[in-house]
C-alpha cells in the first residue's frame, strides 16, 4: 500500500489534483440502446453456434452474446492485429454507446486492426448471468477470434483486449485468469486455443472487487450478486487485479483521469502500482481531467489524447506493423 502511495504522490506532481478531492460512486444513467443480436448482418457472430452455457432463453438482447466485427481498413494483404473490445456498463448494462461503435470503427480504420465489439451477457436483476457468465463469454471471444483468425485475415500472435469501465475489469480478469476457463460447462474444439492476450488495454477500468480497496458498488452487486461467506470472500479477492498479477501478465497500456467522478481512480493506481511491483510492462497515462464513459474521448482537453498515446504504445509493442 506504501508503494501504491507513492504512485498516487507522483501522479499528484504531474496533474496537480487527487482523487479525494472528489466523492466517487457510479451515478445511475439511462443505457444506450439494447444491442441485440442481428442474423441477418454478417458482422454479427454468435460465440457459440448453438445455446451459449447457462442461457435462460434465446432472446437475441439478452441471451446470445456475441461479437460485432470491423474489418480492418486499407484491404492489407497481410493478416492483421485484432483487437477485441469490451464495453463497460456496471455489469447489469451497456451504458455508453461512446464505447462501443465509436471505438471499433476508429481501432479499424485509424490502427489498421480488424476490431470487434463483445457484447456480453449483463447481469438480471434475479442475478442470472452474474459471474463467471461475462468470464466465460469473454474468454470464449477471444479464444475464437484465435481459432477462427485465417477466415477474419487475423494474426493470431496478435491478439489483445481492450476494456472499459467494468468491461476493463472483465478483460483484466482474463489477462490474469488465462489459465482458468472460469468452471465453463461445456467445452469444444474452440476452447483448446490459448486464451492468453498479447496485450491488455483498459480505459477508466474497474480493477478492484474488494470493497475495503476502492471496489465499486455497482459492478462488485451486479456481478457477485447473491454469493455469501467464504465463497464472496473468495471471489472479491480473486476478482481484485491489484492482488492476481504475475509476471506472466501481458504488457499494460492504461488510461485514467484523476478527476473520475464515478469509479475511483485508486483502481487504476493500485493497478499500475502491482503491474510495476511484478515488472510487468505497463504504459499508464493519468490525465488531470476525463469524463468517465467518454471513450474516444474526443473534444475532452488533456483525455483526448490516449488515443495517439495508445497507437504509438502499440507500435512500440510491434503489434501494429
Amino acid at each position: 500500500m506504501r508503494k501504491a502511495l507513492a504512485l498516487l504522490i507522483f501522479v499528484v506532481l504531474l496533474h496537480g489534483t487527487t482523487p479525494a478531492q472528489r466523492p466517487h460512486h457510479e451515478r445511475s444513467e439511462a443505457p444506450a440502446a439494447a444491442p441485440c443480436f442481428d442474423p441477418g448482418d454478417r458482422n454479427d457472430i454468435r460465440l457459440w453456434d448453438g445455446t451459449a452455457p447457462g442461457a435462460t432463453g434465446s432472446d437475441p438482447c439478452r441471451d446470445i452474446p456475441f461479437l460485432r466485427m470491423f474489418p480492418a481498413a486499407g484491404g492489407q494483404s497481410a493478416a492483421s492485429p485484432a483487437i477485441i473490445v469490451m464495453p463497460g456498463g456496471g455489469y447489469d448494462r451497456l451504458s455508453d454507446a461512446k464505447e462501443q461503435t465509436p471505438v471499433g470503427e476508429y481501432f479499424s480504420r485509424q490502427l489498421h486492426a480488424v476490431t470487434f465489439v463483445l457484447y456480453y451477457r449483463l447481469v438480471q436483476t434475479d442475478g442470472t448471468y452474474r459471474y463467471p457468465v461475462p468470464m466465460w463469454d469473454g474468454q470464449r471471444a477471444l479464444k475464437l477470434v484465435r481459432y477462427r483468425a485465417r477466415q477474419w485475415g487475423v494474426d493470431p500472435n496478435r491478439v489483445m483486449i481492450f476494456g472499459f469501465s467494468a468491461g476493463g475489469h472483465l478483460a483484466s480478469t482474463l489477462a490474469l485468469h488465462s489459465a482458468s476457463d472460469f468452471d465453463l460447462p461445456v467445452h469444444d474444439a474452440v476452447d483448446s486455443t490459448n486464451a492468453r492476450p498479447d496485450l491488455l488495454g483498459l480505459g477508466y477500468p474497474v480493477i478492484s472487487m474488494d470493497p475495503q480497496q476502492y471496489a465499486a458498488k455497482s459492478s462488485h452487486d451486479h456481478l457477485l450478486y447473491g454469493y455469501r461467506g467464504k465463497e464472496l470472500d473468495h471471489l472479491q479477492r480473486y476478482l481484485s487485479g491489484q492482488d492476481n498479477v504475475t509476471p506472466h501478465t501481458p504488457p499494460v497500456f492504461l488510461f485514467e483521469s484523476m478527476d473520475d467522478a464515478r469509479i475511483s481512480p485508486m483502481n487504476s493506481v493500485l493497478f499500475a502500482q502491482a503491474l510495476h511491483a511484478a515488472n510487468v510492462q505497463v504504459e499508464a497515462k493519468f490525465f488531470q481531467h476525463g469524463v468517465h464513459g467518454a471513450g474516444l474521448a474526443t473534444d475532452i482537453p488533456e483525455e483526448s489524447a490516449w488515443p495517439g498515446l495508445f497507437q504509438q504504445w502499440l507500435e512500440g509493442q510491434h503489434f501494429l506493423r
